[in-house]
């Protein structure tokens, strides 16, 4: 099966990392493509892989997908090309992949379609938001989660920088990511510990005014915050192992979710990942690991449960193990993309296999 996928942005980021952790299984299995409108550096998360365009414009990809003939158009968050192809009458099947939760879709692409074939989203959270804020029809609408690389995201040894316990978040220098919350973490607890150093890890792809008003924001503070402001995807499993080598922690702050793959990415490295109880997350976090969820900006119970967590050998032990099993059983790249592709034949009605 010969499948174009269609996303806006080519940067390092959730919907970048998920497309190169699927390429692995897919490649063995059908011929998979890539179109994104805009480049920001993402290239380097596909490796080698050649079969890969930059197209700013809707017409250019439709005569792209003309000559190449695919089987599949999959376009995530990517509205305005499936319309596009929709008033094209595009012949091939297309499916809208949703990965954001703030995105708005209009779902009336469907309307006088025969191409369209419905929504995969990666969590229940984002299926329950769609069918009832955009009124999907639930029966086109499909939950399949993100995958990881277990081979990649693994615990490894690291040579340590500091002798200090790391507490680091990663993420988009946005509001929606909600930075501001994590130096306001730090600052409490730089107040009373002072065996703790914080870093902020993301950020490349800021506008300058987003930039500047973050680091007017850090000076501002009485803590002194590390920031990375870009890592190779490939370097980030040393950036959790050395975070959790260090006896410290992640933390998210974000207002909202539709999964939440640094979480995932962090515990695959041994490290423990506190979390907001927003969106999606509390679907990855079930049973012990929901002893290191908290109440979005309740910044006193987060300070609690990193305390502890820093504190606590048994309570650190019994996380990183929970969250190790967790992610290898739920989350891996066998496990997940097998199931993705099983259902791509179900909604194109065929079973060849390329």
């Amino acid at each position: 099966m010969k499948i174009l996928y269609i996303y806006r942005y080519l940067l390092l980021g959730g919907v970048t990392t998920q497309l190169a952790n699927r390429l692995g299984y897919l490649r063995n299995v059908s011929d998979p493509h890539f179109v994104f409108l805009s480049d920001h550096g993402g290239r380097t998360a596909f490796g080698d892989y050649e079969k890969l365009k930059v197209l700013s414009e809707p017409a250019p990809i439709y005569e792209y997908i003309t000559k190449l003939q695919f089987d599949l158009i999959i376009a995530i968050d990517t509205k305005e090309i499936t319309d596009y192809l929709i008033e094209q009458k595009c012949q091939t099947p297309i499916i809208q992949e949703v990965h954001g939760i703030s995105y708005k879709l209009n779902y009336l692409v469907e309307e006088d379609s025969n191409a369209f074939q419905g929504y995969i989203v990666p969590s229940s959270f984002s299926k329950e938001r769609i069918i009832e804020d955009y009124h999907a029809p639930e029966e086109k609408t499909f939950v399949i989660p993100n995958c990881l690389d277990t081979t990649l995201f693994t615990p490894r040894k690291t040579e340590l920088i500091t002798n200090k316990k790391i507490i680091c978040w990663v993420g988009k220098l946005n509001d929606h990511k909600n930075w501001v919350g994590f130096l306001d973490l730090a600052e409490k607890l730089a107040q009373y510990r002072d065996d703790c150093v914080f870093w902020i890890v993301g950020g490349e792809t800021a506008s300058l005014k987003a930039t500047k008003h973050f680091l007017d924001e850090v000076n501002k503070r009485t803590v002194s915050i590390n920031w990375i402001d870009r890592m190779e995807y490939s370097e980030m499993p040393e950036l959790y192992s050395m975070v959790a080598e260090s006896g410290g922690c992640t933390v998210s702050t974000s207002k909202g979710e539709s999964f939440g793959m640094s979480l995932i990415e962090a515990m695959a490295c041994g490290c423990p990942a506190v979390a907001p109880t927003v969106g999606a997350i509390p679907e990855i976090y079930t049973e012990t690991l929901e002893r290191l969820t908290y109440e979005l900006h309740d910044i006193d119970s987060c300070a609690t449960i990193v305390n502890h967590l820093l504190d606590d050998a048994n309570e650190r032990s019994v996380q990183i193990s929970n969250g190790l099993t967790k992610v290898r059983s739920h989350y891996s790249i066998e496990h997940v993309v097998s199931r993705y592709y099983d259902l791509l034949h179900k909604l194109t009605k065929t079973q060849e296999i390329w």
